[in-house]
Order: structure tokens, then C-alpha cells, then sequence
């Protein structure tokens, strides 16, 4: 029941943040003493504070067109349609525009050598998922699962390096530390 209530209070934090309304829901540090559970409120501050800039910089009602250009291409099965260029020409600085070109790096499927990805790693590095997963960090991964399927090796490698050093406490979507998932794979 515990684990249930979590999810709902999770849901409705980033449902608060998203809209820009975040009071002190959310805490800045963790007394707890435990890693995992600190470095998720640290990413949980950081995703506020980009809610907030959002707000500040496109106010309420922007924030309202963003999301439902967002929550209109999330549906859609595109890699690129309308409703990703909305984000992209209208609101380039918001942390969902570089959610939705994370989205287009995946559904592309590599078949755009990558394009997709390299635009979220030079534009959107500072955008988060209501997860906590970081852009940047995401963006890379899959950039270098690509170039290591072509065989760039080098360029997968350096990649991973760049994770490590720019984004060492980045989770993944579940909430594990990325860090701790390449460590694995030494």
C-alpha cells in the first residue's frame, strides 16, 4: 500500500511541477542518509527548478500550449509531425520540446543516422523527463548504442565517458543510477 501511495504522491509532484505551481512539495536535500534515495530528491529539485524556468519563460498559458503540442505527439507514431515542429519553432527552450526530440531519436530507429539525438545532446541537454531521467544522459546512450551497432566503438566509448563525467548521477527511467548500468557492463 506504501508503494501505491508513492507512485500517487510521484504522479501528483510532477503533475504540480509540470504546471508550474510546485510549492515546497518537493524537498531541496535528503536527511536520509541512503544514496539512492538522495541522488532521486536531488533529480526531483532539479526537475522543479526546470518547471519552473519553463513557467517563467513561456508563463501559464505557454506552458498549456506545450503540453498538448506534447501530449499530441507522445500519441502519435511519428518520428517528426506538426505537433514536434510546434515545439521546436514556438517553444525551442522548453523542457518537454527536448523530451519530444528524445521521442523522435527513438522512433527514428537510427534510421536518421542519429540526427534526432545529436539535436537533443546540443539543444536539450538540461531537459528531464517527470522521471528524473535526464535528456542529455538518455540522449547519449542511445547516440552511442547506435554508433556501437555501426561498429564506432570509439565514438560509443566516448560517449559512455561523457555520461560518466557530465551526468554521473543520471537515472534511468525505472530510477537506477545509469552510472551504476555501465559500471555493469565493464
Amino acid at each position: 500500500m506504501s508503494m501505491l501511495k508513492s507512485a500517487a504522491s510521484a504522479i501528483a509532484v510532477t503533475s504540480i511541477c509540470l504546471f508550474g505551481i510546485a510549492s515546497e512539495v518537493i524537498p531541496q536535500t535528503s536527511a536520509t542518509g541512503n544514496l539512492f534515495v538522495d541522488v532521486k530528491m536531488t533529480m526531483r529539485a532539479k526537475l522543479k527548478e526546470r518547471f519552473q524556468k519553463d513557467r517563467e519563460l513561456y508563463g501559464v498559458e505557454g506552458l498549456r500550449k506545450i503540453e498538448t503540442a506534447y501530449r499530441a505527439y507522445a500519441k502519435s507514431k511519428d518520428v517528426d509531425n506538426k505537433d514536434l515542429q510546434v515545439l521546436i519553432t514556438e517553444f525551442p527552450k522548453a523542457n518537454r520540446t527536448g523530451c519530444a526530440v528524445m521521442y523522435a531519436g527513438q522512433r527514428a530507429r537510427g534510421a536518421d543516422d542519429g540526427r534526432w539525438f545529436r539535436l537533443a545532446i546540443e539543444k536539450y541537454g538540461d531537459c528531464m523527463y517527470g522521471s528524473g531521467a535526464q535528456v542529455g544522459a538518455y540522449a547519449r546512450f542511445y547516440l552511442a548504442k547506435h554508433l556501437e551497432h555501426r561498429g564506432d566503438k570509439e565514438g560509443c566509448e566516448k560517449l559512455q565517458a561523457e555520461i560518466l563525467k557530465l551526468y554521473p548521477d543520471a537515472l534511468t527511467h525505472r530510477g537506477g543510477r545509469m552510472a551504476d548500468f555501465f559500471r555493469k557492463g565493464e
